[in-house]
């Protein structure tokens, strides 16, 4: 029987499943858009409230039944009946012609913004689309009002329609001119808050502003008078649509902020409880002999299992925005759960935590990516050991090293060769190799150091105790998680949405006996005695095996280790380590002990966190004043009424960085056009405002502040909230300003420059497109034609397709034209059934009873199909404007109407394709942006922001109010010595936001490959490799971040002394290497081909191995100087060793990111036979001999004084 099996028999967790189970929201955790099925065969069977769909699916298919829920069903058929009423107001003719010659927008509307979130949040949606439209309708009267006093013919007694219809007669130039001035800077406008804000609440609101704008004005240039009535065509419709879509997210299937947030809460533990299973499994496989294959497989299921569960926080932090301002009638305040969304990110860190140890004992895993010339045979590359090892007695490899530099003197010799020959010959176009010297000292470093050829044995032996140590925790980890996600999952139903309440009430009025009401209230309290009965079970259970944990069963690791420094004569602890008995000078490197130490500090976090949130279940669950429903009301209600809170709520909106990126829609998750500033991480702006907030349940103020500093302290003068300088960056070419004049020149130049940023060049690179698209109807001889055939199709769809980025622009003008086309084929469809008669007229019975049918199918797919929502959008959009326009033309003679069925489905296609394709050739013009340098840039941002942050945490210990500062120790090992602080929160904040703006490069690079490049191909697995190694250094610092916060301060000293992290000459060469990374990425300049790389080299200067204190160091910060079986069963001891873990993964891997820049940027400042036989480098036929014996010199920064 294979481990799988027996695992895949082990118990399950278990899960509440009395109360929770009949939920209809247990198989639909959230609302976001699942792309395809379940890809992990570890699925834990619950019981789900689902359609069963039994058929094989395509791959291109799975979406749909991934999506086929109860709970998202219903979501597609509330958007599909407020479509279905504005399609009805459309069709009738009376109410037709009352909205305009522009009601087609209601159907419009109805696709491009439905009311698929809670009502909040639609209402937050249709109100700023409301109010951007009629702000842009003010702006075009403006526009009209002006251009009016530059006209020389004025005639008001001519209608509109002659006026319309009159070939251009009163078309001027200098009206036109006026007008198309307030295009352009309209456009510039609408389009820099589009880019700026990104997809989100703004999105829309933007788009149907653009259409105002330009609907307007070109049409104002036609009449001879100010005609401002023009926008009431466009705004009336959606008023209507907006009061559909609040009305529908309030009557059909309505849904709370509070409910979609718990839903959003269970979508990140659901995971969570197959990730533990996939534990237990790794810990019951071998990882080595047979079952490498095995052991590989089962680490890449856990790997994709928690970047799912870290992909749900997302959605998560959308639905927490608004929670405080939410009015809702529940057991529960909306403020109750803002504590979860902090609760839930460290509990993804740590689950991810988890995982580094399965990295680190892979038997496939890759080591450091050396050199083509210096590979070493059978040996792949990549991935440098995650934890220090010590120099073992064993004999280095010194034939097999020799043999590696000198077939690399060689490769060194024969390039210059060749680079000398080339110019008779071709031209050679391979690059040269890069990192040489970096691949000769990790290859020396592995030789002399970590060479150990037990590796196997002593890996499988730690490994089967740390199964022995791990698997009970592990198991009680996954009934909370379970218990976890069940609660949260089945939390709406239990305190009911709004239209169960509503149906409850109603048929307890009406229908139910007193009798029945008081057997259904002792149903319910007996339900909720069990289900908190359970949770209680759950939650002493996973105490208890923690507490053992912490007291006995971690200590199995240790055996090896204190059994050879206190040997027993014991015969049955003689039997029992048999198999893992040495002498002392024979113990095991400590780098399997760390490995273990790793996984179970993670482990023991992992589980502290689960126990806080079964805490905060418990506290929800019996709370007197929780037991029933009530009405929350935000704090601030008494102000509601008062202009303050209005603008309160803008300027939230406009701030908010949860959205950047991503739409706040939940079925139009991945918009694509991420233009964001490559130049800055995005959420950092809002972490750094101080947020004061109460506790409902405990009492207590929590005190959010941000990263820049303490809330009565400017950003300049603090550091991270410390009471150090921070340093400041200065102006290169004009000193501090002395007087006011100065100053305010200083503050021109800065509004100056600031348009000079991409955001701005592009927004005014689309305006000056936009108002070149609109000179036809400027131009008396054509204004008549462009008017007629819909020029403003093709205009508006340049706007949309216009993207900040020629790859996104490219990617556009391709999926637009066949979106359009096949849209339009479906239009035709759906227009000729209903008009199959000669003259095809519709009739609105047969128009509303094909809406009807097709509309749920319609929005099922706009909601959940995969892939980039816009290509979807102008699909649906295109469909149903031939329809509109064709039905429209039978009740209004419009003055440019575009005909009927294929009339209109050929216009739209070619006036589509002449849009898209002018947005597509203008991307080329200058000011050019493309996603290749925009990848290259971002990643220089984020690599500087990780040093910043690397900074941050090392000063964390020495901060004004820490322990460390104050001398204080921590009686409570379990406890935190610095807590979760103002800055620690403000640290924590700025890693969650690199690594969203990581995420969202890594899915931004899609489009790179539409761009057209003469230069060659992207080097896409270059920059993958990037994006990994500094999402593995976020992580890393989040890690260690923890484990400073938990260590006692004497502790603190030792690791950082250990680490060198407190020696200024390390320092200034981990920060010179990260400044050196990021500039090169930044300027696209080489790298030197000798740097301070290989940093481990540094590292590891001293061998401490298992001790706490080098034997030679002068302090010892009251720790003890020799190993103790005492001191291996410390759990700070623990801490200790996986912080130097942590550090020295940090340290490898800025090292590999050295390389991977070099990979992409390349080396200068060639020193000719520097390693290769000159000064202090290999000479011929010289064999190395110690790990820096004879390689490059490190000079006088591989010194210091511990």
């Amino acid at each position: 029987m294979t481990e799988l099996e027996k695992s895949s028999r082990a118990p399950r967790p278990s899960t509440i499943r009395t109360h929770f189970s009949q939920s209809e929201d247990l198989n639909a955790t959230d609302n976001h858009t699942s792309t395809s099925a379940s890809p992990y065969k570890y699925d834990i069977p619950q019981n789900k409230r689902s359609i069963k769909l039994n058929w094989k699916w395509p791959d291109q298919l799975l979406w749909i039944p991934a999506n086929w829920s109860w709970a998202k069903i219903r979501l597609a058929l509330r958007c599909a009946i407020a479509a279905w009423v504005s399609s009805v107001l459309f069709i009738i003719p009376t109410v037709q012609v009352w909205i305009g010659q522009a009601s087609f927008l209601l159907l419009i509307a109805a696709f491009l913004s439905p009311p698929v979130d809670p009502f909040l949040a639609v209402l937050e949606r249709e109100m700023l689309i409301s109010l951007f439209v009629a702000a842009t309708w003010a702006f075009a009267c403006l526009a009209m009002f002006l251009a009016n006093l530059a006209r020389t013919n004025l005639d008001t007694s001519v209608s509109v329609q002659t006026a319309l219809f009159s070939n251009g007669k009163y078309v001027e130039a200098a009206p036109s001119a006026i007008l198309a001035v307030f295009i352009f800077l309209g456009t510039a406008i609408l389009l820099y808050i589009r880019v700026h804000q990104g997809p989100g609440p703004y999105l829309f609101a933007t788009l149907f502003s653009c259409i105002c704008l330009i609907t307007n004005l070109t049409t104002a240039v036609l009449v001879p008078y100010p005609y401002y009535l023009l926008g009431r065509s466009i705004f009336i419709p959606l008023v209507f649509h907006s009061l559909i879509s609040i009305l529908s997210s309030i009557v059909l299937f309505p849904e709370s902020l509070s409910n979609n947030f718990t839903k959003r809460v269970a979508a990140v533990f659901a995971p969570l409880e197959k990730a533990t299973f996939i534990h237990l499994t790794l810990l019951r496989t071998t990882p080595g002999g047979d079952s490498v294959g095995e052991f590989k497989e089962h680490i890449n299921a856990l790997a994709g299992v928690v970047v799912s569960s870290e992909a749900a926080l997302g959605p998560l932090a959308q639905a927490a925005r608004l929670l405080p301002s939410e009015v809702i009638y529940s057991r529960y305040s909306p403020r109750d759960w803002r504590p979860l969304q902090d609760l839930a990110r460290r509990v993804a860190v740590r689950a991810n935590g988890m995982s580094i140890y399965f990295s680190l004992i892979d038997p496939t895993r890759e080591r450091f990516p050396v050199t083509p010339a210096t590979t070493r045979p059978g040996t792949p590359a990549g991935t440098t050991p995650s934890t220090p090892v010590e120099r073992h007695s064993e004999p280095p490899h010194h034939h097999h090293l020799s043999n590696l530099l000198h077939r690399a003197h060689l490769h060194h010799n024969s390039r210059h060769h060749h680079r000398a020959s080339s110019s008779y010959g071709h031209r050679h176009t391979s690059h040269a190799p890069v990192g040489v010297f970096e691949s000769q000292r990790y290859l020396d470093l592995e030789a002399n150091v970590w060479h150990d050829p037990r590796t196997e044995s002593h890996t499988v032996q730690t490994h089967n105790l740390l199964q022995e140590s791990c698997i009970p925790l592990l198991e009680q980890c996954q009934f909370a998680t379970g218990c976890l996600q069940s609660w949260f999952a089945g939390a709406a139903s239990r305190d009911g949405t709004s239209w169960r309440l509503a149906q409850a009430l109603l048929s307890s009025a009406l229908l139910n006996t007193a009798a029945k009401i008081e057997r259904r209230e002792k149903a319910k309290q007996f339900q909720w005695e069990e289900r908190v009965s359970e949770i209680r079970n759950v939650r002493e259970k996973l105490r208890g095996e923690l507490d053992r944990f912490r007291k006995m069963t971690r200590m199995n690791v240790v055996k090896p280790y204190t059994d050879a420094l206190e040997p027993t004569d014991s015969p049955t602890s003689m039997e029992e380590t048999s198999n893992w008995s040495y002498e002392y000078n024979q113990l095991p490197s400590h780098r399997y002990l760390f490995n273990c130490y790793v996984y179970q500090y993670h482990l023991m976090r992992f589980a502290d966190m689960l126990g806080e949130l079964l805490d905060h279940v418990i506290r929800l669950e019996t709370q007197p004043e929780r037991r029933h429903r009530r009405i929350w009301t935000p704090k601030k209600l008494h102000n509601l009424a008062g202009i303050t809170v209005f603008l309160e709520w803008i300027k939230g909106v406009w701030l908010d960085s949860d959205n950047v990126g991503r739409s706040a829609s939940s079925g139009a998750e991945g918009e694509e056009g991420e233009e964001e500033d490559p130049d800055r991480v995005q959420h950092v702006d809002r972490d750094r405002r101080r947020d004061v907030d109460l506790d409902d349940l405990s009492g207590e103020t929590r005190v959010g502040i941000g990263i820049g500093g303490r809330g009565d302290e400017k950003e300049e003068d603090n550091m991270f909230g410390m009471g150090l300088p921070y340093p400041k960056r200065r102006d290169p070419d004009a000193l501090p300003p002395s007087n006011v004049w100065e100053l305010m020149g200083r503050w021109v130049y800065k509004r100056v420059v600031g348009l000079t940023t991409g955001n701005a060049l592009y927004a005014v690179k689309t305006g000056v497109l936009t108002t070149l698209m609109c000179i036809p109807f400027f131009v008396r001889g054509s204004a008549q034609f462009a008017y007629d055939n819909r020029f403003l199709w093709g205009i508006i769809m340049a706007q949309l397709t216009s993207a900040r980025f020629r790859g996104d622009t490219t990617f556009g003008f391709l999926t637009r034209i066949l979106s359009t086309f096949l849209g339009g084929g479906v239009g035709l469809c759906m227009w000729y059934i209903c008009a199959p008669t000669q003259g095809h007229q519709a009739t609105p019975y047969a128009l509303a009873g094909i809406f009807a049918v097709c509309f749920p199918f319609f929005f099922y797919i706009r909601l959940y199909i995969p892939g980039p929502p816009m290509r979807i959008l102008i699909f649906f959009v295109t469909t149903v404007l031939v329809i509109g326009y064709s039905y429209q033309d039978q009740f209004q003679a419009m003055p440019s109407s575009p005909g009927v069925g294929w009339s209109v489905a050929w216009r739209r296609f070619l006036l589509v394709a002449c849009g898209v394709f002018a947005a597509f050739i203008f991307s080329f013009f200058p000011p050019a942006f493309t996603l290749r340098r925009y990848q290259r840039t971002a990643l220089a941002t984020t690599c500087a922001e990780l040093g910043v942050i690397y900074c941050a945490v090392l000063s964390l210990p020495h901060t004004s109010g820490s322990d460390l500062r104050k001398g204080k120790t921590n009686d409570d090992p379990g406890k935190q010595t610095l807590g979760h602080s103002e800055e620690t929160h403000a640290i924590v904040a700025r890693l969650i936001a690199i690594r969203g703006k990581l995420g969202r490069l890594k899915t931004g690079k899609v489009n790179v490959k539409y761009e057209i490049s003469l230069r060659g191909k992207w080097p896409e697995e270059r920059y993958h490799t990037l994006f990994d190694l500094q999402m593995q250094i976020s992580y890393s610092l989040s890690h260690l971040l923890s484990v400073i916060e938990h260590l006692e301060p004497a502790w603190t000293r030792a690791l950082l002394s250990r680490t060198r992290f407190i020696d200024p000459n390390f320092q200034g060469d981990v920060l010179a290497v990260i400044n050196m990374i990021s500039t090169s990425l930044r300027t696209g300049s080489p790298l030197p081909q000798v740097t301070p790389c290989p940093l481990v080299d540094r590292f590891m200067l001293k061998y401490h191995g298992l001790n706490v204190i080098h034997k030679e160091a002068e302090e010892d910060y009251g720790l003890p100087r020799t190993l103790t079986r005492e001191t291996l069963e410390n759990e700070q001891y623990l801490m200790f060793c996986v912080g130097v873990s942590t550090a020295f993964g940090i340290v490898s891997r800025l090292d590999r990111l050295m390389v991977a820049a070099k990979e992409i940027v390349g080396e200068q400042y060639h020193i000719q036979g520097l390693g290769f036989g000159g000064f202090g480098g290999f000479g011929a036929g010289t064999a190395p001999g110690t790990a820096r014996g004879e390689s490059v010199p490190l000079g006088s920064r591989t010194s210091t004084r511990m």
